[in-house]
């Protein structure tokens, strides 16, 4: 999942294999979802121990405390049980 949102993200001249990686990367997203994977980590959410790994700190007066300022790898979830904790950011 983590190599397909890096190809994604890179940069890519050729739209055919493009949508050919985004439609892989969907249909595999979409059965995830059945079997009940959630994603989490968002900029602007609260920072919460018990669900982000905070690797990085700002002070950012345009932001409130304990606010996710910049996610580096979304988090993973089923139910309640955590697969991988989000990469974060927090700010203040």
């Amino acid at each position: 999942m983590d190599n397909f949102q890096r190809a994604l993200e890179a940069p890519c001249s050729d739209e055919g294999y493009r949508k050919g990686v985004e439609m892989t990367y969907d249909g595999l997203m979409g059965v995830l979802r059945t079997m009940g994977l959630e994603e989490f980590g968002e900029v602007g959410e609260t920072f919460d121990a018990n669900l982000h790994n905070a690797v990085m700190h700002v002070e950012d007066e345009n932001l409130g405390k304990n606010v996710i300022s910049q996610v580096f790898q979304k988090g993973h979830r089923i139910g309640e049980r955590i697969l991988r904790y989000a990469m974060v950011q927090t700010a203040n």
